[in-house]
């Protein structure tokens, strides 16, 4: 209940349902849900008088003064710096941008008859369609109030070709669009010369939601329009606007390439805030639906047997006949209609559009099976659905009823998150932990009225970060917020927006320095020029002479040209086109092989056809009701690790470099959903290994924490586990760096915006075989040994077979005893740079993976799906150390001064220091290698 450290939650105030008082009313059924309620205080205005900031015409027509970061960030304008606002979820970000815009307009107008130009033109872009629609509403009315002839216009690909989109390039002052669209009109820039030549300023909203390889991109197609720009005289200024993120400064200016000046003292007001974390009550394996209590509806048991489905059976908790808790997806609607009875307009987070349709059905479900509850039937139950799957007309339709209260609920996806206008509502419900701190404050800052007290319930999964969240309420309330992660080393990505940049301009002398660095881009065009798509020299311009558009050939989410298609199977109803987005090889190997059944918005579909060759790459899938989904196992080798920097952590050594990672998603198992039972297993997926150049960062475990560990859990078995560790005395020490391993990639969420889909691991007795000879120190072998291994970058390994032979061979001619540890890697090809970021915070983040696996209250030494198991290991979570991690990470964190009361997971007393005899007698039983 009530957590006395983070308030009490309070009584009724303003008419608002309280925290306490959700869980005291909620209807219980046989078991109660877990809930901790945090208090967050109110805060009053600080604002700064309008005519002190703003020319009289445009100050006078404004009801309310700017708040204190509206001031602050419009002086930095003023001054001819670029600004990142990053601050809470309606705190006026757009009025900063909007009125900069009203002071170039007005000074352009104020310029001599005659003078070259007597317009300013601002370039605005959003990530969705749906925000750059109702931005253009709000931006227009606001100019009709201040009484500006500005002209706002959204310019994207659902704008009507030919004079429609003739007359927004030659006339409005204030153009909308998104990134997609930008890459692709920068080829015609000539048809936007009177546009281009007069921007004075450019906008980037939501800034923070570029990262990953949606960030890189995003920020070369910057660099694009900024090389574009320039040639048409223009000098613009950058306004970003973000939630708060913990690196804003950092991730502006490597999108821009240019120094920002970062604004994130938040002077708007708030009201106090109950924020009620709900861990769903616990369901029996054998028990398909909710029991009651006594003096509930006996005649009215709900039917959650159809949501068994959601999250699979991993046998975690087998020992206690329990599957897990109640899904989110079956608890967080219930919640969305209790609340909604209770006069709070609320706001339901769903993952996916089929959710939020299926959320408004069980919110109705919910209320009609108690109804000796809920007596009055029309209370509170106009709830409707929202997302991008609805027409235009509906969704606008939506939050017009939203906004006037006209609805009492809505269940949406989260396109509702990112500041389109549904006005202010009482609370929100999220449907799981949406995976950062900046996403759930972005979320659950949609509730509140002025300065009354709001409500905002997650409602967590049993999953790794919901349940740290949960079980660690204060981790929301940090002032730490995750960083933001948008890497511009991938080469790949910077070779596919040269070639559009010399298509677009001629890359000549004045961009060394202002593109990129003089030897990336003679790499760069050298490359181009033997594939045939440039010509010329840097002296006099080299120019583009490929095929038309090489814009066309971009995909913002993958790292090269090469990604696949998403194709319905002929004779299907198009109504069931799951209307996905492109897909990087990287996860075509993985997850989308034949014969995987993959669960997309909502609906089943299996993958029935792969076409990797030819001009099109694709993947055919049909709509499927089956009851198993399937789990791809991977096996996984790292080759020729380069270390481009270390650091040392006591004894400890972390690395970061690149290198050669070669996956083989070989295997599936098709998976029941009702028990977990694996129906077919080892099924063969036909994939060739996967090979990629990427970013990664390691750690080397000193030799005496290995001897220490390895003979305090030498007597450590796993029976009937398949290895070659099996009757090793490394075996419980090995299973715990898996462990760590696991722990590591699965907490990185609560530090950085990442997403741990995109990374991967190995954990590894003999690290030192996996590096480069050529460029690792003296313990590696010598030239000679490492050409007659094949070890070398010059002899690649055809499969993962010869890759495993290379790499034993190469531990078999180690002339010291090899270091032990685990790798972290990029999944996609030429990195992300996750693995640097994690380089560089890796304590934070060892701190909580130690924290996490410490309080999980499994039990079990080998975890579970909230602590060290994941659904994505190779080796199907065998074999795993709970207490070997553990003892592992408290080591290092001591090692870095991290001595915060860690309980003792020693046993029953610490290893002494193994001496030479021992050390011998592990070296003489030490398995070679081993595979996460």
């Amino acid at each position: 209940m009530t957590n006395p450290e983070h308030g009490t939650g309070g009584t009724r105030i303003d008419g608002t349902i309280t925290g306490d008082e959700v869980h005291e009313t909620f209807p219980r059924y046989r078991d109660s849900a877990d809930a901790t309620v945090l208090e967050r205080p109110g805060r009053d205005p600080e604002t700064v008088p309008n005519e002190t900031l703003l020319r009289p015409e445009l100050a006078a027509p404004l009801e309310n003064d700017c708040y204190t970061h509206q001031a602050a960030a419009l002086e930095a304008l003023e001054r001819g710096e670029n600004v990142c606002i990053a601050t809470s979820t309606s705190s006026g970000k757009t009025r900063i941008y909007a009125l900069q815009i009203a002071r170039n307009y007005l000074e352009a107008q104020s310029e001599p008859t005659g003078s070259e130009s007597t317009d300013s033109t601002a370039y605005v872009l959003y990530p969705t369609k749906a925000l750059s629609r109702d931005q253009e509403r709000e931006l227009n009315d606001f100019y009709d109030q201040l009484g500006l002839d500005i002209t706002v216009r959204v310019y994207d690909g659902d704008t009507e070709r030919g004079s429609e989109r003739r007359q927004i390039r030659e006339e409005a002052d204030v153009i909308i669009s998104n990134f997609a669209g930008v890459n692709t009109y920068l080829h015609d820039h000539d048809r936007w010369a009177r546009f281009l030549s007069a921007c004075d300023l450019v906008v980037i909203d939501e800034s923070h939601t570029y990262t990953g390889v949606h960030g890189m991109h995003v920020a070369w197609i910057l660099r694009r329009l900024r090389r574009v720009l320039e040639y048409y005289g223009s000098e613009p200024q950058f306004a970003l606007t973000s939630a708060t993120i913990g690196n804003p400064r950092e991730h502006s200016e490597t999108l821009i390439d240019e120094p920002v000046t970062v604004v994130d003292e938040d002077g708007s007001p708030r009201g106090p805030r109950d924020i009620v974390l709900w861990n769903p009550p616990p369901r029996p394996r054998e028990d398909k639906t909710d029991g009651l209590e006594d003096g509930a509806d006996v005649d009215a048991v709900p039917d959650d047997s159809e949501d068994s489905s959601t999250v699979p059976d991993d046998g975690s908790n087998s020992d206690s006949g329990v599957l897990e808790r109640v899904p989110a997806t079956v608890e967080a609607p219930k919640l969305l209609s209790h609340l909604a009875y209770h006069d709070a307009q609320t706001l339901l987070f769903t993952p996916s559009r089929k959710l939020a349709e299926l959320s408004v059905k069980r919110a109705s479900k919910h209320r009609t099976d108690r109804s000796r509850y809920y007596t009055d039937p029309e209370r509170g139950n106009a709830i409707e659905p929202y997302h991008a799957g609805h027409s235009r007309p509906k969704r606008h339709g939506t939050e017009h009823q939203l906004k006037n209260g006209l609805l009492d609920g809505v269940a949406s996806t989260n396109a509702l998150e990112l500041g389109i206008n549904v006005g202010e509502i009482d609370a929100t419900v999220q449907m799981g932990y949406p995976g950062q701190r900046q996403s759930f404050w972005q979320q659950i800052g949609r509730a509140g009225r002025g300065t009354d007290r709001a409500l905002s319930v997650l409602v967590a999964e049993h999953r790794t970060l919901d349940q740290y969240v949960v079980s660690n309420p204060e981790f929301l309330l940090e002032s730490d917020i995750e960083d933001a992660v948008a890497d511009i080393e991938n080469d790949a990505v910077f070779a596919q927006h040269l070639l559009c940049s010399a298509d677009e301009l001629a890359i000549a002398e004045r961009d060394v320095g202002s593109f990129a660095d003089r030897e990336r881009i003679e790499r760069g065009l050298e490359m181009w020029r033997r594939a045939g798509k440039v010509t010329g020299a840097l002296e006099t311009g080299i120019s583009y002479c490929g095929p038309p558009r090489p814009q066309s050939t971009i995909s913002l989410y993958a790292t090269r040209g090469e990604e696949y298609e998403v194709r319905l199977a002929e004779g299907v109803d198009e109504e069931h086109d799951p209307e996905m987005e492109p897909l990087a090889r990287e996860r075509v190997y993985r997850d989308f092989h034949e014969g995987a059944v993959r669960l997309h918005e909502g609906r089943q579909y299996e993958v029935t056809d792969v076409v990797h060759d030819g001009p099109t790459p694709h993947v055919t899938v049909r709509p499927t009701d089956v009851d198993y989904y399937t789990v791809t196992r991977s096996d996984v080798t790292v080759l020729d690790a380069v270390s481009e920097e270390s650091r040392d952590v006591g004894d400890f050594t972390l690395h970061y470099g690149r290198g050669r990672v070669l996956v083989y998603h070989g295997t599936y198992d098709e998976v029941g959903v009702h028990g977990g039972k694996r129906r077919a297993q080892g099924v063969p997926t036909d994939n060739p290994p996967l090979s990629m150049k990427t970013q990664l960062c390691w750690l080397e475990v000193p030799r005496r924490v290995e001897r220490q560990l390895v003979e305090k859990y030498r007597d450590f078995a796993v029976p009937g586990l398949d290895s070659e560790l099996a009757d090793s005395p490394h075996l419980g020490y090995a299973a715990g760096l898996h462990a760590a391993e696991h722990a590591t990639i699965g907490v990185a969420p609560l530090e950085l915006m990442v997403d741990k889909r995109d990374l991967g691991g190995l954990a590894t007795l003999t690290i030192d075989s996996h590096l480069d000879p050529e460029a690792a120190d003296d313990r590696s072998v010598s030239p000679s040994e490492a050409a007659h291994a094949g070890a070398s970058t010059d002899d690649e390994p055809k499969n993962l077979a010869a890759a495993r032979a290379t790499v034993r061979a190469t531990a078999a001619r180690l002339e010291e005893t090899p270091s032990s540890g685990w790798f972290i890697y990029d999944g996609i090809e030429g990195g992300l740079g996750f693995s640097r970021s994690i380089y560089e915070n890796f304590e934070r983040i060892a701190r909580r993976a130690r924290e996490h696996i410490t309080d999980c209250e499994c039990g079990r030494i080998d975890g579970c799906p909230a602590c060290v198991m994941d659904e994505q290991c190779g080796n199907d979570n065998q074999p795993l150390h709970r207490g070997v991690a553990i003892d592992v990470l408290d080591r290092l964190l001591d090692a870095a001064g991290d001595s915060s009361g860690t309980p003792d997971h020693t046993g029953s007393g610490e290893a002494v220091e193994s001496g030479a005899d021992s050390d011998e007698r592990d070296d003489q039983r030490r398995p070679p290698l081993f595979f996460a």
